[in-house]
């Protein structure tokens, strides 16, 4: 499905670990990008957007949707982690706290079935009170078994209206290398129940708070990967454990 023929806001930062992230602002044709779908989301990449991710910049899109304040907004980044490796961090839903800007807790408040979980979010709001919410989490793995999503939606908050978004993580080569790394998409569109969430600086204030809790699930799953193989070890045996119990029986 397509969108709209009207300008999408494309940011391309050059990721530095030890330096202050930098970006770069491209402006594209909407109606050239495809809104995010099941599909391999590297297939749905223009090739000019695929040779920058392959080059090491994460790309950051924003789609206007008719009657919300704030546009839909997809992260793309490169993960150096399998992609069973990175949905096993990130359904760590505990752990978020610890390394998401901005989120004081993260709490697992209702087990839906082993691959759904609910879960406690309160978010740090500047000048403004403190956001309460929940969502309803349920992480799945593709037919190849290669590619993992999990998929959230709003239960309930203290203002916000609803959220709906996913993160997918798929396997990926970098053209012109030897290198196999997984292609992570974070997507979400939030409709703020507050009348302040049409203020410019607010919305700025939204969409830099989407990269970064983007960026941030990157340097976590490569920071296990590198210096704590025996959290990651554990997350990932208890995400085959979820996904083997909710995987239809053979007749």
């Amino acid at each position: 499905m397509l969108v709209t023929q009207t300008q999408v806001a494309v940011m391309v930062r050059a990721v530095r670990r030890s330096q202050p992230i930098r970006w770069i602002a491209v402006a594209v044709l909407a109606a050239a990008i495809p809104l995010p779908a099941d599909a391999q989301m590297a297939q749905q990449l223009s090739a000019e957007q695929r040779a920058l991710l392959d080059a090491g910049h994460p790309l950051f899109l924003t789609w206007d949707v008719p009657g919300s304040p704030w546009p839909r907004t997809c992260a793309f980044e490169n993960v150096d982690a399998t992609p069973e490796e990175a949905a096993a961090a990130f359904t760590n839903y505990p752990r978020q706290r610890a390394y998401i800007p901005r989120i004081r807790k993260s709490l697992v408040s209702r087990v839906v079935d082993p691959a759904t979980a609910e879960v406690d979010y309160t978010l740090d709001v500047p000048m403004v009170a403190d956001e309460d919410y929940t969502v309803r989490d349920r992480v799945s793995v593709d037919d190849s078994g290669a590619s993992y999503t999990i998929e959230w939606t709003l239960v309930r908050a203290s203002s916000t209206k609803a959220i709906a978004g996913s993160v997918r993580f798929e396997p990926h080569h970098l053209q012109g290398t030897q290198r196999d790394v997984t292609l992570m998409s974070y997507c979400n569109l939030v409709t703020p129940g507050s009348g302040l969430a049409k203020l410019s600086f607010i919305k700025s204030r939204a969409l830099v708070q989407a990269r970064e809790a983007a960026h941030a699930i990157v340097v976590e799953v490569e920071r296990q990967r590198a210096s704590d193989r025996a959290l990651l070890a554990d997350e990932v045996e208890r995400l085959r454990a979820a996904l083997a119990a909710t995987r239809p029986q053979a007749q």
